[in-house]
Order: structure tokens, then C-alpha cells, then sequence
């Protein structure tokens, strides 16, 4: 008996001692990583293409690498820099990795420094970084808790006077917010488009806009569960039914958008 519990004892302890010399190992290779990282913060805006570029991806393997929420955010906060380059080469790599990273975090702050991350990107002049940053968003914003942030973000593109900008945006939001059960955000929500693609009184491309953005009302209003987020997106789909300069067609658009949202309001 002595015998066995001397070597049960033994075993405990070999494993215990394993089990610290395994974390003290962990531990260095976090160090490290965080070290690296802090490195890399003069060459991801480095002159040099070449070695920014290879400093982008070394930033973005050690965030996918690292479960720890501080090696994620200050990899982000190294991104920040290629994210807001000139050149799409750059920039556009750097915008899908803050997604990439985004999503390989439980935590909501890593998700939510990503979209803060990417407010340059969303205003900036040339449409193919508005429209990649558009998309990350997309990506970024599934996880729950982020319908507020995310409706923030859309702002500038959202309010943007490029169809090809603005298009895609408002298709964005409407994922942001349907669904989430998050009645300030689907308010902010309708409040954005209101404000932005149905103010559009483009001869060229208007009447898209205008029927995308009350297609977008309507799915955000028949989806809310608050009967104060109905009531305003119907009243304002109600505006829009005799609004003067509006096109026939956007006008029925609206009206019947005000019908179907209607309806879904229990007396």
C-alpha cells in the first residue's frame, strides 16, 4: 500500500510540475508574441512596400495564432496603419484581416475595436476599399452585440452619394439589424436611412437608391419587435407615399412598404 502511494505521489507530482513547466512555456511564447508585435509597429508603415506588407501578414498570423484578447487587439491596433494606405494592395489585405481576426475572437471587444479599425477604410474616396470594408463589416457584424456599433460604422457609406458605395451599405445594415432583437439599433437604423439614401434626389440612380432604401425600411419595421420602431418606420414609408419629386413607382413602393409593416402591429 505504502508502495503504491508513494508512486501515486510521485505521479501527481510529475504531472503537477509538467503541467506548471507546460504554462511557464505558454507564457514565454505570449511574451513573445507580444514582443514581436511591438516590433512590427515601425515597418507596418514602413516606406517600403515589401516590408510593409510582410509586416502586415506577421501581424495577422500571430492575431490568429493567440487566443489571448490582448495579442488580438494590439495586432488591430498595428492594422490601423495599412488599413488607411493609399494603395489598395495594402489596404485592402489589411481590411480582411481585421475581419479574419475579428472573428477568431469570443471576446466583443476584439469585434468591436475591428469595426472602429475599419472607419477609415468606410470613408475613404475611392469605392473598391469601401466597398472591401463594406464587406468585412459583413463578416464582422454576424456575431451578436454589435448591431449599435455596427450601424455607427455604416455611417459614412451609408450617407454616401455613390450607388455603388451606398448599395451595398444599406444591404449591410439591413444584416446588422434584422434579427437582433436590438430596438435602439433598428431606430439608428431607420434614423440613417432616413437621413441619408431617401434625402437622395439624384436624377441618375435615384430611384434605385430610393426603392432600396424603402425595401430596407420595411424589412427593419416588419422585423422589430418594438411597436415605437414600427410606428416610425411606417410613418415615415407613409411620407415618403406622397412625396413630391418621388417617382410613381417608389411612391407605391413606399405605400405598400407602409401596408405590410402595418400589419404586423397587434392592437
Amino acid at each position: 500500500m505504502r508502495r503504491w502511494m508513494s508512486a501515486g505521489w510521485i505521479f501527481v507530482i510529475t504531472l503537477a510540475a509538467a503541467s506548471a513547466a507546460h504554462g511557464q512555456s505558454d507564457q514565454k511564447k505570449l511574451a513573445s508574441a507580444l514582443a514581436e508585435l511591438t516590433a512590427l509597429k515601425t515597418k507596418v508603415g514602413h516606406p517600403d512596400t515589401r516590408t510593409r506588407v510582410d509586416a502586415l501578414h506577421r501581424a495577422w498570423s500571430i492575431a490568429l495564432d493567440f487566443p489571448e484578447t490582448d495579442v488580438k487587439l494590439q495586432a488591430l491596433q498595428l492594422l490601423r496603419d495599412p488599413a488607411n494606405s493609399g494603395s489598395d494592395h495594402i489596404r485592402i489585405p489589411a481590411v480582411y484581416a481585421i475581419a479574419e481576426i475579428a472573428n477568431s475572437s469570443g471576446d466583443l471587444r476584439v469585434r468591436q475595436d475591428a469595426l472602429s479599425a475599419l472607419r477609415g477604410p468606410l470613408n475613404a474616396e475611392q469605392v473598391p476599399i469601401r466597398d472591401a470594408a463594406i464587406d468585412a463589416v459583413n463578416h464582422i457584424s454576424r456575431a451578436p452585440g454589435l448591431a449599435a456599433a455596427t450601424v455607427t460604422a455604416l455611417g459614412p457609406p451609408i450617407q454616401s452619394g455613390n450607388n455603388g458605395v451606398r448599395m451595398p451599405a444599406i444591404n449591410a445594415l439591413v444584416r446588422a439589424v434584422v434579427g437582433r432583437e436590438d430596438p435602439g439599433a433598428s431606430e439608428a437604423a431607420i434614423d440613417l436611412l432616413a437621413a441619408g439614401p431617401l434625402q437622395s434626389s439624384a436624377a441618375i440612380g435615384g430611384m434605385e437608391v430610393r426603392m432600396m432604401g424603402v425595401a430596407a425600411m420595411e424589412k427593419i419595421g416588419v422585423d422589430a419587435a418594438s411597436v415605437k420602431v414600427k410606428a416610425k418606420a411606417m410613418g415615415l414609408l407613409q411620407s415618403y407615399a406622397t412625396r413630391g419629386g418621388w417617382e410613381p413607382e417608389a411612391k407605391k413602393r413606399a405605400q405598400d412598404a407602409a401596408d405590410r409593416v402595418k400589419a404586423t402591429i397587434k392592437e
